[in-house]
């Protein structure tokens, strides 16, 4: 199923905002950087709230009280101190402005036919003054594209607001967007009331993961994540197998003798043994901690991917990023397999040590059974198989019972 979609990114300097302006507005002839925008088709775009100037003037309209205010302000300052307007906002660490983007993927708008679109556009907007605590005066432009590969919605906003300054002892203006979206918990919730609106409206959209640790991640960060398990897991898997062929010669050379047609080996051997077993727990886990990043990458592209319309030539990388995690979940599956088929091959073995071994031998080998049940490497009949007629077969069978609750 789509989800719902909101990002929102600060906006530094006026400079910034009339590039974005540009953009928003469809006020060049043609958009190099985005191959995805259709000219022919801007016809069809919808001003939210209208914008019939530049940004920047808009701004300017937005701010004029903030201005009188501060070049009030500025009357009193030491002439080596004094700044415009323009130079303050942009030199302040606080944003001038910030961009919302609402969106989804393309099955969700194929579902829809104009109105229903436009329902969806006006339900957004409800979002951002009733959610958000936007005022319409404070909304430079909110335009609906749909000529690009997925519709979207941009919402540039002033967060102007004032309020008490102790140093004065008086209230003054000042732009922060921190009182609209205090933190990225906030935001969290934010994004969370925008999906219960558009399912109190009757969409058929789903919320997305939460906490993955990845979200907002470029495509240039994705990719070193990608490369980064990539690396780990090609160096996980020349070790395991470069230890796995030593154990095989190792046991193949140092057999001691047959007993009831089973190999028995010397404790040196033994302890060999036990300590791939030990290489090996670890990689499993290491593997199996990145199989629920691979499922988050997914995610993460999944959002790109609908975001393609608006992340001007990032096609390439979006495609790049899907192959490359496709990739890892492949390489994941099959060095699991091979762990999983090396302990097939292992179970006579761990048999004979819980058959014939000493006590000390058997806990290691019992701990070592336990990790791979609960690891579901081994499954109950394997278990059945090892353990039985042995003295761990009640300590297992009990392991395996509890595991049920």
């Amino acid at each position: 199923m789509s989800c719902a979609i909101f990002r929102c990114k600060g906006i530094n300097t006026l400079s910034d905002l009339s590039q974005i302006g540009s953009h928003n507005q469809r006020t060049k002839e043609s958009y190099k950087s985005n191959p995805n925008i259709r000219k022919e088709d801007t016809i069809n775009n919808i001003e939210l709230v209208k914008c019939d100037k530049k940004y920047t003037e808009k701004f300017y309209d937005i701010t004029k009280d903030y201005r009188e205010e501060y070049n009030k302000r500025q009357e009193n300052m030491r002439s080596d101190r004094k700044k415009s307007f323009y130079q303050m906002v942009n030199d302040s660490k606080s944003v001038v402005a910030d961009e919302m983007l609402f969106t989804s993927d393309t099955d969700f708008f194929d579902k829809l036919s104009k109105e229903e679109i436009m329902i969806w556009a006006e339900e957004t907007l409800k979002f951002v003054y009733e959610d958000l605590g936007y005022k319409k005066e404070q909304v430079i432009h909110a335009t609906l594209h749909m000529d690009e590969t997925t519709p979207h919605i941009h919402i540039v906003v002033v967060p102007l607001i004032k309020k008490f300054d102790k140093r004065i002892n008086s209230e003054k203006y000042c732009i922060t967007k921190k009182e609209y979206i205090k933190s990225s918990t906030h935001l969290s919730k934010l994004q969370d009331k925008y999906y219960e609106r558009l399912r109190n409206k009757g969409f058929e959209i789903e919320q997305g993961e939460k906490n993955t640790g990845i979200k907002n991640l470029t495509p240039k960060q994705l990719k070193g994540i990608t490369r980064m398990l990539d690396k780990n897991l090609d160096n996980t898997k020349y070790k395991m197998n470069r230890e796995y062929n030593n154990l095989l010669k190792t046991m193949k050379s140092e057999a001691k003798k047959i007993f009831n047609h089973k190999v028995v080996f010397d404790y040196d051997t033994y302890l060999y043994l036990m300590d791939y077993l030990k290489q090996a727990k670890e990689a499993i886990n290491k593997v199996s901690k990145s199989e629920g990043l691979y499922k988050e990458l997914q995610q993460e592209i999944k959002y790109y991917k609908a975001l393609l319309a608006v992340n001007d030539g990032k096609d390439a990388q979006i495609n790049y990023l899907t192959n490359k995690v496709n990739k890892l979940e492949n390489d994941y599956s099959s060095f699991k397999n091979f762990i999983i088929q090396f302990l097939q091959a292992l179970k006579d073995i761990f048999r004979n040590i819980l058959l014939f071994g000493k006590d000390k031998e058997k806990d290691i080998v019992i701990t070592q059974i336990k990790d791979c049940y609960d690891n579901n490497l081994y499954n109950d009949s394997d278990i059945t198989y090892i353990t039985k007629d042995t003295s761990k077969e009640k300590e297992m069978i009990e392991e395996k019972d509890y595991n049920i609750f």
